[in-house]
Parts: structure tokens; sequence; C-alpha cells
């Protein structure tokens, strides 16, 4: 005897009917993530950890019990720290940022310190938020009489590719004092293949300071296998030793 249809179509209007609701989305506060970001959570807030200082994905930082934020803390690892977060977050967040951040280079009433925050702020963003008040304000910073300040631009300006620092940082890789003389090997990283700027790095393998020459083999990762780069690698690796397993790596394509 056939089996009735009617009863069947009843219970899978039933076991539908059963079937759990689909879960709302959450609805994230792109400019809430984009102020923890930038000020923390306020001083109500305490924390133990990170995790605590949390909006949506992103986390501010927790340092004695209070959760930070870029314009807010006078700590360099904190605010190198957040710069990373920063640089991770999703594009919708980073656009909430600019504008306070470029507030915050603007003003009259922020430290120096805050100033030199909101410019590496401005340069982690520039990369997914494509934005032509970002590099005039970098740039505008980098002419600053505060000579924090404008290294601090001219740096920033420099990773981003930007050629009207480029003479200047050449400076810096040669007369700096070393941590400058490094940072500016770093800077012209995305320059390397520009034959001055490959000798000018090429010639730096011998500067007296070891931070420095390491540095310089690493901003010449990308030239590397170059008949003359891998040379002058080699010669650094067997005049100096600490250097040969790096160099070793960077000539096989070990490091990027």
């Amino acid at each position: 005897m056939p089996t009735p249809v009617l009863p069947w179509l009843l219970v899978i209007v039933l076991l539908a009917g059963c079937a759990p609701a689909p879960a709302p989305v959450a609805v994230r506060d792109y400019p809430l993530e984009a102020d923890a970001l930038l000020h923390g959570l306020g001083p109500t807030k305490t924390c133990r950890n990170d995790r605590d200082c949390q909006e949506g994905p992103v986390r501010a930082v927790c340092t004695l019990g209070t959760c930070f934020g870029l314009l807010t803390t006078d700590e360099r690892v904190t605010r190198s720290l957040l710069v990373e977060r920063l640089a991770a977050a999703d594009a919708p967040v980073q656009a909430e940022a600019v504008k306070p951040l470029l507030a915050a280079l603007a003003s009259e009433t922020t430290t120096t310190g805050q100033k030199m925050a909101a410019i590496d702020g401005l340069a982690a963003v520039s990369a997914k938020v494509p934005n032509g008040d970002i590099r005039a304000a970098l740039r505008l910073a980098a002419a600053n009489g505060d000579e924090g300040l404008a290294t601090t631009a001219r740096l920033a300006l420099g990773r981003s590719g930007d050629e009207t620092v480029r003479s200047a940082l050449l400076e810096d890789l040669t007369r700096g004092t070393e941590l400058l003389r490094a940072e500016a090997a770093r800077a012209l990283v995305s320059a390397v293949r520009v034959p001055e700027v490959k000798a000018a790095l090429v010639a730096a393998l011998h500067d007296g300071s070891p931070v420095v020459q390491l540095a310089v083999v690493r901003a010449l990762a990308l030239v590397a296998q170059e008949p003359g780069i891998s040379s002058k690698l080699s010669e650094l690796a067997a005049r100096t030793p600490a250097f040969r397993y790096e160099v070793e790596q960077l000539l096989a394509g070990g490091v990027k």
C-alpha cells in the first residue's frame, strides 16, 4: 500500500519550523575600534591583560592596569606594538583612524611624542587607505624645525617609497647617529634598485657599526643575487664571521 504523501510533508514542515534561526551578524563599531587603538579605553577601564582592552577584534595595550592607545602612551615599545596592531587592522578601522591622527599631527597642543606617534600611525595605514592628505601631512612634518619630528616623518616617507626624502635619507645613512643610519637603511629598502641607493647601501657594508651593517645586509635582500652585490656580501661574511649565516641564507634565497 503506497505511503501517504501528506503526513511526510507535514513532518518536513514541522522539522523546518524547529530548525535554529541563523545567528545574528555582529555589527562592528569601526569608529570605536579605531578610538581604542588610538586612545585606549579611558582611565575608568581597568585591565589585567590586553584581552581586557578589546573592542571588536582590536586590542589596546594594558599597562599597569590601564588600557593605553597610540596617542595616550609615552612608552616607545607600547607605541610600536600599537602601530603594528593598527597596521594589521581592517581597512574600515584604519580609515576611521586617519582623521584623528591628522588632527593630532596638526594640533599645537599635542606633544612631540604624540606627533611622532601620529606620524607612525599614518604611515601604518597609508598602504590600505590611500589618502593624499596623509602624504601631504607627512611631507609637511618632514620639513618641521623639530629634528626628531622631521626625522620620524622622513623615515616614514622613505619606507613608503616617497622620492622627495631620498637624498636626505642617503645623508642619514652616512652622517647620522648609529640608530639613524640603521633606520635610514631600512627606509631605503623600497628604493634599493635605484643605482644611487644601491651604491650607497653597498658602501655602508663597511660601516663601523655591526647594527648598521646588519640593517644594510637586510636592506640589500631584494638585489642580493646580483653578481656585484653578492660578491660584496660575501666579502663582508669573510671578514666578519658573525654575519656569515645571515649572508649565506640571503644568497641562498632564504631571507626575503
